[in-house]
């Protein structure tokens, strides 16, 4: 029999960009010497179901079948788990984001690299596709770049959802997946491939197994990597603390959190010395970070995709980074509203 690989896309509202993914998608060719069914699962998040003219547009004669399906609850995490509930029966499942894009021999660069090492999990990196306008800095830093951060075969303790194929025994075994914690936050899939890794599952790197993204203009300012260090060091702490509570725990993230900023003034100065800007941003970045990881310890964090989720004005969080307002705290879903409540991720710790 085949072997039946599911790539899933979440989606909000970016209908270009995830018609250029999905052509992308139908133009990847299978390994030579395997017998692969591939199919593509659209989850769009938005409840209007935005996206439905772009995916029946691609679905129309596609090499690879396309199945949607819209979740209404707004939030990553609802999103994520939705795909892996309609690929629950698939031998593999591959996580892409919808504003990527797929270079040719990507998918079959992918398979091969799960066939020939037996992992659990194998992740590739994303490399940013820079605005022609964007400042001098972005060149300088890897926030937008993971290529060339591994070597292939490079056993690793997480991954994330940008580029990574997990096969149906993890997600069987680690479930429900997604935790409610970071609906606007992000680093669902960072707590997932933690507990992933903690059960003792194997996360391999192939770094020929490389995907493109856009970077948008709003991602190449310095306010926006202050706020990304920011949420993914919360993120990280919130992330590790949910899977084991304690003293002890506690105690393990704070030495990290300060570690962090240790090594931040460690590569400042060596920046500073040298003369080298890519030491001057990577201190920029786990200074965040580290401050980041000490908020997470009292569950605060940023709302990163609230305001794309609240057209309606939502933005304006109680907290929140914008306006200097100070750091917010991470909501749970609101145990109250049936469609969280009901949703298998409210089950989680």
């Amino acid at each position: 029999m085949s072997t039946s690989v599911a790539i899933a896309v979440i989606t909000f509202r970016r209908p270009d960009l995830l018609k250029d993914l999905l052509d992308s998608l139908q133009a990847q060719e299978l390994p030579e010497h395997g017998d692969y069914a591939v199919r593509i699962v659209v989850v769009d998040n938005d409840a209007e179901g935005s996206a439905g003219e772009v995916i029946a547009t691609a679905a129309a004669d596609a090499r690879y079948p396309i199945e949607t399906a819209i979740e209404p609850e707004p939030g990553i995490p609802f999103a994520r788990e939705k795909s892996v509930q309609l690929a629950w029966d698939d031998d593999a499942l591959i996580f892409v984001d919808d504003d990527e894009v797929a270079p040719p021999g990507w998918l079959a660069t992918l398979l091969r690299a799960w066939e020939t090492t037996g992992a659990d999990v194998v992740t590739g990196p994303v490399q940013g596709i820079l605005p022609a306008d964007a400042p001098a800095w972005n060149h300088h830093s890897d926030v937008h770049d993971s290529t060339g951060k591994h070597a292939t075969g490079d056993v690793l303790n997480k991954a994330y959802t940008n580029n990574t194929l997990v096969a149906q025994r993890v997600y069987h075994a680690v479930t429900p997946a997604f935790h409610p914690a970071f609906r606007y936050t992000g680093s669902s899939d960072l707590h997932f491939f933690l507990r992933v890794h903690q059960a003792g599952f194997r996360i391999v790197w192939c770094e020929e197994a490389r995907i493109q993204e856009d970077v948008p203009a709003s991602r190449t300012t310095l306010r926006w990597l202050f706020r990304r260090a920011f949420r993914s060091g919360s993120g990280d702490t919130i992330s590790r603390l949910l899977i084991q509570p304690g003293a002890m725990s506690y105690l393990r993230v704070l030495a990290y959190a300060l570690a962090r900023i240790a090594s931040a003034f460690v590569y400042g100065l060596g920046g500073l010395v040298l003369i080298r800007k890519t030491h001057l941003l990577k201190a920029v970045r786990r200074f965040f970070s580290g401050i980041g990881s000490l908020a997470g310890i009292v569950g605060i964090n940023h709302d990163e995709y609230r305001e794309r989720h609240r057209p309606d004005g939502g933005d304006a969080v109680p907290g929140d980074l914008a306006g200097g307002a100070g750091t917010g705290s991470a909501e749970l879903a609101d145990p109250e509203g049936a469609p969280v409540a009901d949703h298998p991720d409210a089950r989680l710790p």
